[in-house]
């Protein structure tokens, strides 16, 4: 993933109003570390923790989307379950549910998407890690953890701009 500057990032909300866009926290240091290693980017904002974004930039969407969204509460500890997105379940902190609010009128009519992603949304670093021995196909298939996480947020980003 290349480099996003904050101003690219404000302008990119599709379901946000200008100014909450505006008022977005951008985790320190920016961007975030092992970048190249992303599809996309995600965090929580510092100031507003049941409030998070998500920044997909090409080639999983035809040109940059940011993308508000609203954390489920989290009550008691975090249980294992398995991510939508990367398919694991060992995200310290588990699954949350993040609920996106549709773009355009949709969204302004109270329709939203949610999924159950994990809580740091360290995915992208999760499906490029080396599988276990017992992970691995016997078949020589290929490993297509990245293509298919990738295939999966697109899906996601699609449902929230209604294309899907």
């Amino acid at each position: 993933m290349d480099t996003i500057e904050q101003p690219d990032v404000r302008r990119a909300f599709v379901n946000s109003s200008r100014s909450r866009a505006a008022a977005v926290t951008f985790p320190r240091p920016w961007p975030p570390a092992e970048v190249e290693q992303r599809d996309f980017l995600a965090w929580t904002d510092p100031k507003a923790p049941l409030r998070a974004y998500l920044v997909v930039p090409p080639p999983l969407v035809a040109e940059t989307v940011a993308i508000e969204l609203r954390l489920g509460e989290q009550g008691g500890p975090p249980r294992a379950s398995l991510c939508d997105w990367c398919h694991t379940q060992d995200a310290e902190g588990g699954c949350r549910l993040v609920v996106a609010p549709r773009a355009g009128s949709r969204g302004r009519a109270g329709n939203s998407v949610g999924v159950y992603v994990c809580a740091d949304f360290d995915c992208s670093l999760r499906a490029r890690r080396p599988l276990k021995a017992h992970q691995r196909s016997v078949s020589g298939a290929p490993d297509l953890r990245v293509e298919e996480l990738g295939e999966r947020v697109g899906q996601f980003v699609a449902r929230v701009l209604d294309e899907a």
